[in-house]
């Protein structure tokens, strides 16, 4: 079920925030509800992973920095006019809310729509694989965008989204380690810290619609139980501080939007020299998996529509639109 953040929810966090101890009935008196209500959102937070000391006579404290998602703030920093916000505290699936919405026609959607949410309950990565969500920790974003392109002339977009979170991550601060993997997962040390997952949404003459989704992990210290099967890192794991989320949003926004106006215009072509600086597979062994095979060979680069090109044993030249790769660790 997808649940609206509560303001007064949000309140009760804010006075959290600053991790000193604060009694319910304080909290209650200041925010104008009942000590019962304080309690309430406390369980809820406890509900949710989120560690939080209890002792009698001092109240409440946060025993991990919490801060939720503010959307006049990501509202504020973001430059592009017409982009429309949604934003809930626990939603199945970003990408879906954005495809349940009621587009009269593909020409009236003018607008740029955002859905963001402090959890996923079904957050999906490629090939349908779970995406990992846990509540407060990370980015989980979806954006609705309006090509003036036939869907043909898409090929190559995921690589501009990694490209424009690439962007954002190299913002704070980190100049090495830093790469994207074809085609749309982002790694740092060889490490997942970033992945997109784009959905076609409506068609017409010359025009459509595309859902684009892209999950960050940002405060992610640990995963729980396990719940990750690759390797991973997170912002705070890297800065080794805790990063605001909103701010991040609203960086993240504003490079997707430049890079999608971008390669509406002028296609794939006028990323291939950034592609080629962020590309970490140039040159290496690896094998590329899809449904029906497992491919060795040596990757040689993309083609002009994004497909990924691999070099076999026998010196052929493959070209791959889609597949999940891997690179071949050199025995000693």
């Amino acid at each position: 079920m997808n649940k609206k953040l509560n303001a007064n929810f949000v309140k009760v966090v804010n006075i959290l925030s600053d991790g000193e101890y604060h009694d319910g009935t304080t909290m209650g008196e200041k925010l104008q509800m009942t000590r019962s209500a304080v309690w309430k959102f406390i369980k809820k937070l406890e509900s949710n992973n989120i560690r939080i000391d209890s002792i009698k006579g001092k109240g409440y404290a946060l025993l991990e920095p919490l801060v939720l998602l503010d959307v006049n703030k990501i509202k504020k920093n973001v430059t592009s006019e017409n982009v429309e916000f949604s934003i809930f505290e626990n939603i199945d699936s970003t990408n879906e809310y954005l495809k349940s919405l009621k587009i009269k026609s593909v020409r009236n959607a003018n607008s740029i729509k955002i859905c963001l949410s402090e959890q996923q309950s079904h957050g999906r990565g490629r090939l349908n694989r779970e995406w990992y969500s846990p509540f407060g920790k990370n980015v989980y974003l979806s954006c609705l965008y309006h090509f003036q392109k036939d869907v043909s002339e898409l090929s190559g977009l995921s690589l501009v989204v990694s490209l424009a979170v690439l962007k954002t991550l190299k913002s704070y601060g980190i100049r090495e380690h830093l790469y994207v993997k074809w085609p749309n997962d982002i790694l740092y040390a060889g490490n997942k810290i970033s992945g997109s997952l784009i959905e076609i949404q409506a068609e017409t003459h010359g025009e459509c619609q595309v859902i684009i989704g892209i999950g960050v992990n940002v405060n992610m210290m640990d995963d729980g139980y396990n719940h990750i099967s690759q390797a991973w890192t997170s912002l705070q794991r890297i800065l080794n501080v805790y990063v605001d989320r909103s701010e991040l949003c609203a960086r993240l926004i504003n490079n997707l939007l430049v890079y999608l106006r971008q390669f509406d215009v002028n296609g794939l072509r006028a990323f291939i020299d950034e592609w080629k600086s962020a590309d970490c597979l140039t040159n290496q062994d690896v094998t590329v998996k899809n449904i029906n095979e497992t491919i060795r060979g040596t990757v040689t680069g993309i083609n002009d529509q994004g497909h990924l090109i691999l070099q076999l044993e026998d010196g052929t030249l493959r070209a791959f639109s889609s597949g999940d790769t891997s690179i071949v660790k050199k025995t000693s």
